[in-house]
């Protein structure tokens, strides 16, 4: 959880070289946007083998309407030199 959290507060302004430290081989591409993180919501684990797969929802504040914004993941992490990373 904490991992995701971390990610899901950079994700919105990241650039492919900060992104490459939490994601392998691009599997998710920068979106550029003025997006706030707020929370996760609802994440739910599963447990597949050496990897773990995510389902979340995850709440955003869009800086420039105010909206709030939902936008929904399906992940997959996995130790990557003692490092959690998105593999998929």
């Amino acid at each position: 959880t904490e991992f995701l959290e971390t990610f899901f507060k950079l994700y919105p302004t990241a650039t492919d070289k900060e992104l490459s430290y939490y994601v392998v081989d691009s599997v998710l591409k920068p979106v550029n946007t003025d997006y706030l993180y707020s929370e996760p919501i609802n994440p739910l684990f599963t447990i597949d083998g050496d990897k773990v797969k995510v389902s979340v929802s995850v709440k955003y504040l869009d800086q420039r309407t105010k909206a709030a914004q939902i936008s929904q993941f399906e992940l997959e992490l996995a130790k990557a030199g003692g490092n959690w990373k998105i593999v998929g």
